[in-house]
């Protein structure tokens, strides 16, 4: 039996759209390759041990204890690396994994400074690359210029203006696990039923009362991590396992997180976005390329309970552009061509 190479692949701890990558990639890219997942969050090591037969290395914290972590400006290289001990304590136990693995890259889904750490020590290393003000981060230029290879999880035809790396970047397309999913014809009562699909954070309550003040539509509202005090038209299902099981209607109201638009545009459904503050503003700047492009509508939080109704009812006449966003081959495709570069 000839011995499989080494790749690690690194997990963000930030939401939920990393592990959910990871699930993708992870059965696809074992076919070529012995996968071994960093992480650096005790929560992810214990979340992929439980779902997947992966050995997982979870490097240790490069904060000491009760560190106060400054704001991060994006103004120049490793700002929130603190001058401590604990930085080379995490990058030594990195050095001891790579000497012992002799791994043939790193798929790096975020944190730049463990990319630049691994192309230090000799490991080729494939970035996934996310839309946002990244370039004006002198660590996130720094990776991607050191990069081998790049890789984004969605469509070329989405990639923004001052982008540098196109020439070393693969576009995927859309990565969701509803891929192929069997769409159902609409029924009349469609219209009628609108999702909202609350992200990481939740929304204040007077932002909801807004946007369900129309009583002659019905809302489901997915990821409520508390009770709101809404009118009867609304059902609030809180935290579900499956989505696409649940979601009512077309038309659904969500944050703007690549995985969620990802499975959103999967289900064929027609988005509202409300996107979240994020470091690199990648939400708002995703959004506004869908809205752009007609993939999707754009909604504020400050909407007003009429500015809502009439973003409502524009999204129930709304027919996006959907032509080949979503790629139902995305992980075998990605694998292939992590087997063309390193096995």
């Amino acid at each position: 039996m000839i011995k499989k190479p080494t790749i690690f692949y690194f997990v963000h701890a930030h939401g939920n759209g990393h592990r959910a990558t990871f699930n993708m990639l992870y059965p696809a890219l074992s076919v070529f390759f012995k996968v071994i997942a960093i992480t650096t969050n005790s929560g992810i090591t214990e979340y992929l041990n439980e779902k997947h037969d992966v050995h997982v290395l979870e490097l240790p914290p490069k904060y000491p204890a009760d560190y106060v972590i400054p704001a991060h400006t994006f103004s120049k290289a490793f700002e929130v690396t603190p001058y401590e001990i604990e930085p080379a304590v995490r990058a030594k136990a990195l050095a001891e994994a790579i000497e012992y693995y002799k791994p043939k890259a790193l798929y790096c889904d975020g944190v730049p400074e463990l990319a630049i750490m691994t192309r230090g020590m000799g490991v080729p290393v494939v970035l996934v690359h996310l839309p946002g003000n990244m370039m004006g981060d002198p660590t996130q230029v720094f990776a991607h210029e050191l990069a081998d290879h790049i890789i984004a999880h969605f469509p070329s035809s989405l990639e923004q203006a001052n982008y540098e790396f196109i020439s070393k970047t693969y576009y995927s397309r859309y990565i969701s696990q509803y891929a192929g999913y069997e769409i159902k014809p609409s029924k009349r009562s469609d219209s009628n039923n609108v999702t909202i699909l609350l992200g990481y954070d939740n929304y204040d309550e007077s932002v909801l009362k807004n946007m369900t003040k129309d009583q002659n539509t019905r809302f489901t509202i997915i990821g409520n991590k508390r009770d709101y005090d809404l009118d009867k038209n609304c059902t609030l299902l809180g935290r579900v396992e499956d989505i696409g099981a649940v979601i009512a209607g077309e038309v659904v109201v969500s944050a703007a997180g690549q995985n969620t638009i990802s499975e959103l545009l999967s289900l064929g459904k027609r988005l509202i976005l409300l996107p979240e503050p994020r470091p690199y503003d990648e939400q708002v700047v995703h959004a506004n390329v869908l809205a752009n492009q007609n993939v999707a509508l754009l909604a504020q939080e400050t909407f007003s309970a009429e500015q809502w109704q009439n973003v409502l009812q524009k999204a129930k006449i709304f027919t996006p552009f959907s032509m080949d966003l979503v790629n139902a081959s995305a992980p075998e495709e990605i694998a292939q061509k992590m087997k063309n570069w390193y096995a």
